[in-house]
């Protein structure tokens, strides 16, 4: 049975990602880890990759506000709060997204992948 047209995009999108990266690129991948098959996915298309999981978060209100502002359906935030760190791996690093501009924010990243 083929697969779902979306679901072909995120395996291709994966095996994209996968070959820039072992050609050599360094990838920043941001995704929403929307259901718990999508991270064991992405891990399995960058084994052999140096990966650094980095949970980016910020208050509810906050992502309620964002929300609103970017005129998205209202109650996505909501629903999807707590499901994308729902997955049982734990993160090499966190950073609140109200506590930096993206800039800082990204530097910090840097850094943590820096020491290790």
């Amino acid at each position: 049975m083929a697969q779902p047209v979306g679901r072909r995009m995120l395996r291709s999108a994966r095996t994209a990602a996968a070959a820039f990266a072992h050609g050599g690129d360094d990838l920043v991948i941001d995704e929403l880890l929307l259901t718990p098959d999508l991270l064991p996915e992405w891990m399995d298309a960058l084994s052999g990759l140096e990966v650094l999981l980095v949970c980016v978060t910020c208050p509810l209100a906050v992502a309620e506000q964002r929300e609103r502002d970017r005129r998205n359906p209202i109650g996505l935030a909501r629903g999807h709060y707590r499901m994308v760190h729902d997955h049982g791996t734990t993160y090499d690093m966190t950073v609140d997204s109200t506590m930096g501009t993206p800039a800082e924010l990204a530097r910090a990243v840097l850094r943590r992948q820096l020491l290790r």
